[in-house]
């Protein structure tokens, strides 16, 4: 039988080069959807994000998985590892971005929700690489070697800040429903409602394992999520936005006499609560 650290390991490999093989199995799989909603969208913010979003994981995790089954030897792994970290903030913050758009149209286009999710997501994201790179001793025990797919204790703090982001999401998510929609039988805000908040809920997840991960189990376990992290939240934030488009184009009612059709899905669709329950569906212009 394994040592505890050995399998710990190896663990950890399985699971990045699992998340590897899965984020392209998915990509294949909503690939008809991601050309369905690009098609004549121009370049903006919400497209460039999606798009980074959607691509950076790719090299995250391929990357990642790279690292978990190379033996470095004397090799400086150090430039190798900042890239992959780099490239793991960078898609972690895209796809949290279009969680942000999210709401942001779910309230109806107020700014405010915008303003105060940005303020806080910057504020969460200078704390995470605060404490992911600035050499500040935090006095907190277990550092895995050099070029070893381990990791330190700290870095579940940044995990951390991630789960709460992602619970003040939620939070904000079921706040606009009751403020803005109590009233409402619409299936069109029940799809976009439930959906969000299991997409938001698994994120949410797979942040608090990686948290408990870290900061309790044997450092040989700590990466075992690092790549299925990223994963995640590409997938997730992808099929959130996707599922949102396919909901905004849904008949709301149809009859035997009459028939709605369907809506390109060129933009991001607000929704806006009437007198009586009833919603509008309006676009978000694209800067």
């Amino acid at each position: 039988m394994p040592a505890p650290d050995t399998f710990g390991l190896q663990l950890a490999k399985y699971t990045n080069v699992a998340a590897s093989a899965i984020l392209i199995y998915d990509y294949f799989v909503t690939l008809h959807s991601e050309v369905r909603w690009t098609r004549g969208r121009k370049w903006g913010l919400i497209r460039t994000t999606f798009t980074i979003s959607r691509y950076a994981p790719f090299a995250g995790a391929l990357m990642t998985s790279y690292s978990a089954i190379k033996t470095w030897g004397t090799q400086d792994c150090a430039p190798f590892n900042d890239a992959v970290n780099g490239i793991h903030f960078l898609g972690i913050i895209a796809s949290e971005g279009l969680l942000i758009f999210r709401v942001y149209a779910f309230s109806g286009n107020e700014k405010t929700y915008l303003i105060i999710l940005l303020s806080y997501g910057l504020a969460n994201l200078m704390m995470c690489v605060i404490l992911s790179v600035a050499p500040i001793n935090l006095n907190i025990p277990g550092v895995g070697p050099l070029c070893v797919l381990e990791g330190a204790r700290r870095s579940a703090l940044p995990y951390g800040l991630l789960m709460f982001f992602e619970i003040v999401l939620m939070s904000t998510t079921v706040f606009l429903r009751y403020r803005h929609y109590l009233g409402s039988h619409s299936a069109l805000v029940r799809s976009i409602y439930c959906d969000g908040l299991l997409y938001m809920f698994c994120i949410m997840m797979i942040s608090m394992f990686n948290v408990f991960i870290i900061a309790m189990l044997p450092l040989s376990y700590s990466e075992t999520l690092n790549a299925p992290q990223i994963v995640a939240h590409s997938v997730l934030a992808s099929r959130i936005l996707f599922n949102l488009q396919v909901s905004a184009e849904r008949p709301l009612w149809l009859d035997d006499r009459s028939a709605i059709s369907m809506e390109s899905l060129s933009r991001m669709h607000t929704f806006t609560a009437q007198p009586g329950g009833s919603e509008t569906a309006s676009q978000i212009d694209e800067t």
